[in-house]
């Protein structure tokens, strides 16, 4: 029960980061973003690498909410762990393509 909370509270926290990010006020919590020089960052739309990194906190959101409610369903003993995997190997491959996708839209 303790790690389902956990995970809920890290899904609360990804969906607040992704309402600050879908907004605009957040490119300074972009990895990288602020660090490039003056003329790398003109090649980036900074409303739209906002709003990717927007996405890719609300997929992690999503995510980590259906991680919680299975590992719920684990310790109720309604399924067994091994139907996690799957699950797990969906998310990264959620993650890797969502993070592709948006690395793609932000590109003027």
């Amino acid at each position: 029960m303790f790690g389902e909370i956990i995970l809920l509270t890290l899904a609360l926290l990804f969906f607040i980061l992704s309402i600050f990010l879908f907004y605009g006020k957040g490119k300074w919590l972009i990895s990288g973003y602020n660090t490039l020089p003056k003329a790398e960052r003109q090649k980036y739309d900074e409303k739209k690498i906002c709003r990717a990194a927007g996405w890719l906190s609300l997929t992690c959101c999503i995510l980590l909410c259906i991680t919680a409610y299975l590992a719920y369903l684990v310790s109720l003993g309604i399924i067994d762990e091994w139907y996690m995997l799957p699950f797990s190997l969906i998310f990264i491959v959620t993650i890797v393509a969502v993070i592709i996708a948006g690395n793609r839209h932000a590109r003027l």
